[in-house]
């Protein structure tokens, strides 16, 4: 596997990750858990828009 490939799978296991943590802060907040929404979207918005560049790269 090159490194380019590794980086792209890395990458996308990372969004991945980002998708179960939201769905994760759903559910606690679903259950009366507080939840701080603005920071967790903007550290998602961040790491897609890493994967992102990441990707143009390729």
């Amino acid at each position: 596997m090159s490194s380019t490939e590794l980086i792209a799978e890395l990458t996308d296991i990372c969004i991945r990750q980002a998708e179960i943590i939201k769905a994760q802060a759903y559910m606690l907040e679903t259950f009366g858990a507080e939840v701080k929404e603005e920071e967790a979207l903007r550290e998602r918005n961040r790491l897609s828009k890493l994967a992102g560049e990441w990707g143009e790269d390729i």
